[in-house]
């Protein structure tokens, strides 16, 4: 994808990458990592650095007014990651629903360019079924064709 996004920094760890964001509210720190939940499945963390414990905090909404480059960098963070680790299964859900509908409108707006690299399943109504726009999801996997 050619879109407008932020340089991240890479982790030691090949899971961790962090990232800053520019806009309104000034300039606050993301964070991008993947964990392993079972054997070749990574869930992807992502969100603001908390300044008093350092660690993610997935729930907090910035503002800062520049939501698509920041999602544009998170996709570039997985870009990176799959590249890593080819046979990975990504799974992706939302701290909250409106997160996740967020991520739902990601993956649709950029379609055509995802689609020629990953396949993309969505959860809903208690199965998994293959990504489409205007359906609803409650998480989504992600692994590379």
């Amino acid at each position: 994808m050619h879109l407008e996004k932020y340089d991240f920094i890479k982790g030691p760890e090949k899971h961790y990458y962090h990232f800053f964001s520019e806009g309104s509210k000034g300039r606050i720190e993301k964070v991008i990592e993947f964990f392993e939940i079972h054997t070749g499945i990574f869930n992807l963390a992502f969100g603001d650095v908390d300044e008093k414990t350092g660690h993610i905090n997935d729930t907090v909404a910035s503002n800062n007014d520049d939501r698509d480059k920041v999602l544009a960098t998170v996709a570039g963070a997985v870009f990176d990651f799959m590249d890593d680790h080819p046979g990975a299964i990504l799974y992706a859900e939302g701290s909250t629903p409106a997160r996740t509908r967020l991520y739902q409108m990601g993956i649709s707006k950029f379609w055509d360019e995802i689609s020629e690299d990953f396949k993309i399943e969505g959860f809903a109504k208690g199965g998994w079924k293959p990504f489409a726009k205007g359906e609803n999801y409650e998480s989504f996997l992600l692994k590379i064709k």
